[in-house]
């Protein structure tokens, strides 16, 4: 998959329950694939970053809690 398909992917994924958080490794187990590990990693990332940039406007909430990363569909 390109980073386009897989960042595609991974929003549909937050799609399909908005009010539900997402763990990184909840988002990694329904990839199914560690072929696609290290790049999906990296879009989760870069999704992170991207949501605490208020001027951003992201798509994509991402918030910390013991450790943890959850994304959550923002809109």
């Amino acid at each position: 998959m390109t980073r386009q398909e897989l960042l595609q992917e991974i929003r549909s994924i937050l799609k399909r329950e908005p009010d539900r958080k997402y763990s990184r490794e909840e988002i990694l187990n329904l990839f199914g694939k560690k072929d696609n590990d290290m790049a999906v990693e990296s879009l989760l990332a870069e999704l992170e970053v991207s949501s605490s940039l208020r001027e951003a406007g992201s798509d994509v909430y991402a918030t910390c809690r013991g450790g943890t990363v959850y994304y959550k569909w923002n809109r």
